[in-house]
């Protein structure tokens, strides 16, 4: 049973910012010049829109119109076919942080650009300027309306950010691999909450599935448990604090920077997923590699010898 419906709440003028009509007609789009179009709107009529690229070729299933800070915007859903699947023969692994935004198992690195916290400030001030104004007073609601802008701002720069991060990534490997991270537990540690916030894990893992899938290549995501601790050259535990960003291992001797000792395991975990195997080596333990005697892998196998950090399995 559902819930028990109470008393009609009051309709007020913001609180539905946006309308949505399915099972549109395929001539929902009329062009008229360059990037100008009309959209015809069920029960509204032809609206002139800008369209920043043509509709792809497939069935309109819905249509959203909304409402932002900056302006109307139309978004419209097409139902396209599946793309081809690319064998995946190159695996790359991820680790997202606050330091660096992604640490690959290449060892390149991207840094955070942090940017709420670079807009924090500007922030600040709008919102203590909207506290003074008088509630209901037209100056209240214009100074309403540029905090949003400027929230809006700082959700279009992280998006931006994280769409050009994700295009580089897809272009040189078949498979990413990620971490299945809790991020709704790791907002709970109230000195991380705001950084984390800010990066946007989450929706930067949202954005590499969606871009993966209708790329025809693979994201896969592998438990968290022990990456950073587990040394990717002698798969030993060493337990380090949060602080620590150096992998030093007692045992082999891998000198190794803490995010990329991660990136490697979980190189490593998703490739054992799909029932392979991998050897990664770095510059560190090459020449003692080289030295040693080689020996079979755990659980027998094929032998597979050393070879230099790159992007294969």
């Amino acid at each position: 049973m559902g819930a028990e419906p109470g008393f009609p709440r009051f309709k007020s003028e913001g609180r539905y910012r946006s309308m949505t009509f399915s099972h549109l007609s395929v001539n929902l789009i009329r062009h008229i010049r360059r990037k100008f179009a009309r959209v015809v709107v069920p029960k509204v009529g032809p609206l002139k829109i800008r369209y920043h690229r043509p509709l792809p070729d497939g069935k309109i299933k819905n249509l959203t119109i909304r409402r932002k800070a900056s302006g109307w915007y139309v978004t419209i859903c097409v139902e396209v076919p599946n793309p081809v699947k690319v064998p995946v023969e190159t695996t790359i692994g991820v680790d997202v942080g606050l330091n660096a935004f992604v640490v690959d198992s290449d060892g390149q690195r991207i840094p955070n650009p942090r940017h709420y916290r670079k807009s924090e400030k500007t922030l600040g001030k709008h919102q203590r300027i909207l506290s003074r104004h008088k509630k209901g007073s037209k100056r209240r609601a214009k100074q309403r309306e540029i905090v949003a802008r400027t929230h809006e701002r700082i959700a279009n720069q992280r998006k931006d950010f994280q769409f050009k991060t994700v295009h580089r990534m897809l272009l040189g490997c078949d498979e990413v691999a990620v971490e299945n991270l809790t991020i709704t537990n790791m907002l709970k540690n109230h000195y991380l909450a705001k950084s984390i916030s800010d990066a946007g894990w989450g929706s930067f893992r949202l954005k590499l599935q969606s871009k993966a899938e209708s790329a025809g290549k693979q994201l896969t995501t592998v438990k968290p448990h022990y990456t950073s601790q587990k040394c990717s050259g002698c798969e030993a535990i060493v337990p380090k604090l949060l602080s620590v960003r150096v992998h030093d291992c007692p045992h082999c001797g891998l000198v190794i920077d803490r995010d990329h000792n991660a990136a490697i395991n979980i190189k490593k975990a998703a490739v054992a997923l799909r029932g392979g195997v991998v050897v990664v080596d770095t510059p560190e333990t090459l020449e003692r590699e080289r030295s040693a005697e080689p020996c079979k892998p755990r659980g027998g196998g094929n032998y597979n010898k050393p070879r230099p950090l790159g992007r294969g399995n």
